[in-house]
């Protein structure tokens, strides 16, 4: 009795038709294969042009031998080419299920290089798009009849500020607002969300904003697989309707009251990785400053006058003979 009343309720995503944007990304390949193991159907959205995506989805297709993937080649700043995805995935598969709305553009916006575009594809991309497709997602559903999931894929950047990332942080934020306040669309339409720290991907490693803690790897990095693994929480745990679940290093948060907690783990996070860098840096000046021993001079003698005579082998520019001629 008690393992009952413990088991939480579980949305099986099995036979399930999931769509997944930035699919190309390193987190979004790890999660198209985990949920084609679970034995869904996934369309696969990116905006590569090069042949990679429809490359991924005929390898998916090869390793199981049967259609369960497409790839739909979309830009997700165009609200045309958002709906289109939507249809063309029930076209293919006859339903759509879940919404995991992955794709993210993350640059130093306000650090003096970016320019307007810029910015303006970030809010696009980050923040309009997933609310959008949310949107015709709810619709679809509701002249279905249908229930289905929509998970957003935010950053612990939504939760706390910092420079160098205002847009990309305020249109994280604005979506964890959006997945809270869309509570009320459940059952109908469960909407959650994660917001993992930085995950070991290439734009996340190579970010310029990433903390000296990036020498504290295993503390402040996650690996695709903890992200992958919170996804499929999130699809099928149906308690999670309109909350957050926070990733920072190996712990995970689920309920809005542990933001908290996760606010204090990164705090001490930040301090332990402050404290490193600073001692660091000390010990590398006090190095650079160490006086080294002075060489030996044997035969070097002080002239009387105050000034060094010149050492053994210094050549003063006049010869033996004029040596003789001055004695």
């Amino acid at each position: 009795m008690a393992g009952l009343l413990l088991r939480r309720p579980k949305y099986a995503i099995d036979d399930k038709v999931v769509l997944v944007t930035g699919a190309l990304t390193a987190v979004g390949r790890r999660l198209a294969a985990e949920l084609v193991e679970l034995g869904a159907r996934v369309a696969l959205v990116d905006a590569a042009a090069d042949g990679s995506g429809e490359q991924l989805s005929m390898e998916i297709n090869r390793r199981t031998g049967l259609e369960t993937s497409i790839y739909i080649r979309t830009d997700l700043r165009s609200q045309h080419d958002i709906r289109l995805m939507i249809e063309v995935t029930v076209l293919t598969f006859g339903r759509l299920d879940v919404l995991v709305n992955n794709a993210e553009q993350y640059a130093d916006e306000m650090a003096g290089e970016e320019d307007a575009q810029r910015i303006s594809d970030s809010i696009d991309i980050n923040l309009r798009a997933p609310i959008v497709a949310t949107w015709v997602f709810s619709r679809y559903l509701a002249q279905s009849g249908n229930e289905g999931v929509a998970v957003n894929v935010t950053a612990m950047a939504g939760l706390l500020p910092g420079r160098g990332r205002e847009v990309y942080g305020a249109a994280n934020a604005g979506l964890i607002h959006f997945t809270e306040a869309s509570r009320a669309l459940a059952p109908a339409l469960r909407v959650c969300a994660l917001a993992p720290y930085y995950v070991d991907s290439p734009a996340g490693l190579t970010s310029r904003r990433l903390l000296p803690g990036q020498r504290l790897g295993s503390l402040l990095t996650l690996s695709s697989d903890q992200v992958v693994r919170s996804v499929v929480r999130c699809i099928e745990d149906t308690r999670l309707a309109g909350q957050t679940i926070v990733i920072a290093g190996g712990s995970t948060y689920s309920y809005r009251w542990s933001y908290l907690l996760s606010l204090l783990h990164m705090f001490i996070i930040m301090v332990c990785s402050t404290v490193v860098l600073v001692a660091q840096r000390i010990f590398g000046v006090l190095a650079a400053v160490r006086p080294s021993a002075p060489p030996a001079n044997e035969g070097h003698r002080a002239d009387p006058s105050g000034c060094d005579a010149d050492p053994p082998g210094h050549d003063s520019g006049m010869s033996d003979e004029d040596n003789k001629k001055s004695a």
